[in-house]
């Protein structure tokens, strides 16, 4: 009756170890699955934030709305200024056209290029009432030898230089020691904070007969 006791207890013992040994293992797995678990959230996270920034930086944050607006020199038979309609892509945040923030470039293939031709506060103007091309050509007084540029806000815009979705804004570009002519290739770029640059590229018609003519 006594070994049978002892026996008894013995078992006990071992089993209550055993299960001490398991409910260790058990806790270090957990633990282990734990940091794997972590880690692989972690990764994820960082894989979804990077292709997010790689797709955004892919994008372009402008596009053209709508038609590309030229006034021609009928005596000179040359360009003198272009109006550029932009908006900010489908999708897209709000984008800061703050001068120096933006960047802008025009050049004349076979004539001149110039960059950087956007950085005074004058050039980004959001208070225009008189929308006629001339009216906007003039307001484009500052740039570079060649070329002068404006980011002209239209009417119903919220008084700052960032363009939100709703808002449109017109590049006005006027030329001046240089001035495109017939069958001359046009390019305008702007550079933003995020997102991929907007190329415009235009060619000018044969014909300068008329005042203002459509690029398209």
């Amino acid at each position: 009756m006594v070994k049978t006791r002892i026996s008894r207890k013995l078992k006990a013992i071992v089993g209550i170890e055993s299960a001490i040994v398991l409910i260790a293992f058990v806790v270090v797995a957990a633990a282990l699955a734990f940091v794997v678990l972590n880690m692989g959230f972690f990764t994820t996270q960082r894989s979804k934030e990077t292709i997010g920034s790689g797709l955004a930086q892919a994008s372009n944050a402008l596009e053209i709305d709508g038609t590309v607006l030229t006034k021609i020199n009928t005596t000179g038979k040359n360009l003198e200024c272009m109006i550029i309609p932009l908006r900010l892509s489908a999708g897209q945040k709000p984008v800061d056209l703050t001068p120096n923030k933006t960047s802008i470039t025009v050049w004349v293939l076979g004539k001149f290029a110039e960059q950087n031709l956007y950085t005074r506060q004058s050039q980004a103007i959001t208070d225009l009432s008189d929308f006629t091309i001339d009216n906007l050509c003039a307001n484009a007084t500052q740039g570079g030898s060649n070329a002068n540029v404006a980011m002209i806000w239209q009417t119903g815009n919220n008084g700052d230089n960032v363009l939100d979705p709703g808002e449109k804004a017109l590049l006005v570009v006027k030329f001046t020691s240089q001035p495109p002519e017939a069958y001359d290739v046009i390019k305008v770029e702007v550079r933003v904070t995020v997102g991929a640059a907007l190329t415009v590229e235009r060619t000018v018609p044969p014909s300068l007969t008329q005042q203002v003519v459509d690029l398209g």
